[in-house]
């Protein structure tokens, strides 16, 4: 039994829930306005139907994230719990992804320049932090 993998996983599994509800109601709110489907668009409904699409692009992504804690939840649940042989690339593979979101977070952040309430209200970089010192650690168990 591997409980730095057990942590992990149920702290994905926390987040996949947390994600699918409060940040679902969250994206919705940013929702802008479909297009108009008029045949020739003017000038002010390309500009509407751009914030439109680059909205529903990012609502697939959150599905994707979605899909990603979830799986990842019950990788490190089932691995930790002996249930499945142990991978040692694929954990590496998994320490590298959430150390490389933790990164990829801070570093968007500070690319736009945001004040720091925002790297407190934008907290998601600590989860994936903490999972990727988890299984760091529970690599070596």
């Amino acid at each position: 039994m591997n409980i730095c993998f057990l942590t992990a996983g149920a702290l994905l599994l926390v987040a996949f829930f947390v994600h699918s509800f409060a940040g679902n109601r969250l994206y919705a709110a940013a929702r802008p306005a479909p297009p108009n489907r008029a045949a020739r668009p003017a000038r002010s409904d390309r500009s509407a139907s751009r914030a439109y699409d680059a909205w529903l692009m990012g609502r697939c992504g959150m599905q994707m994230i979605g899909a990603d804690l979830l799986l990842a939840a019950g990788f490190f649940l089932a691995s930790g719990a002996g249930m499945l042989p142990r991978s040692r690339s694929l954990e590496l593979f998994l320490l590298l992804t959430y150390g490389g979101w933790t990164a990829g977070w801070l570093l968007s952040l500070a690319a736009e320049r945001s004040e720091v309430r925002h790297y407190w209200r934008l907290r998601q970089w600590m989860l994936f932090g903490v999972v990727a010192v988890l299984v760091g650690i529970g690599i070596f168990r």
